[in-house]
């Protein structure tokens, strides 16, 4: 499940050099370019940049201000989460960010859980803040790059 997620990654930003810059379509094709999904099967690493959610709430989008690109975030295990118990939180050493996604989170969290799969890095790779974008947005967009790595897959 997780190398299908991060094959899904790759095929959105494939798609992002396909199609013209005056498409849109919201909550479908925006931002393709910032997706990346990539294995290294010798190293057994995964890289992939995903779109944080749950930013409209507890604040974090108004928190995502105080961020940049390139800053570094915690990915920390919330099994506690009542919508989904595989939950992975995105935070600063202050703030929560979001959420990565739940069909991440599924995938990843039993390799996790197991010892399977460690994060070695997360840091935030792309953001678009509220003051930015139109003003019939309510949330602001942020997307994390991960440096995942397996044992014994």
């Amino acid at each position: 499940d997780l190398l299908a997620f991060v094959e899904s990654l790759n095929q959105k930003f494939e798609l992002s050099k396909t199609v013209s810059e005056d498409y849109y379509e919201p909550g479908m094709m925006e931002n393709l370019e910032q997706y990346k999904g990539e294995y290294d099967r010798e190293a057994n690493i995964i890289i992939l940049r995903t779109e944080a959610k749950g930013l409209r709430y507890d604040n974090r989008t108004r928190n995502l201000e105080k961020m940049s690109v390139g800053d570094s975030v915690d990915i920390e295990r919330d099994s506690g989460n009542l919508y989904n118990p595989n939950n992975f939180t995105i935070k600063d050493k202050v703030y929560s960010l979001g959420n990565l996604p739940a069909e991440l989170c599924n995938a990843l969290a039993p390799l996790y859980d197991t010892g399977y799969a460690t994060v070695l890095s997360s840091a935030i790779s792309y953001i678009e803040k509220l003051k930015d974008r139109s003003r019939y947005a309510k949330q602001g967009i942020m997307f994390v790059e991960l440096t995942i790595k397996l044992r014994g897959i």
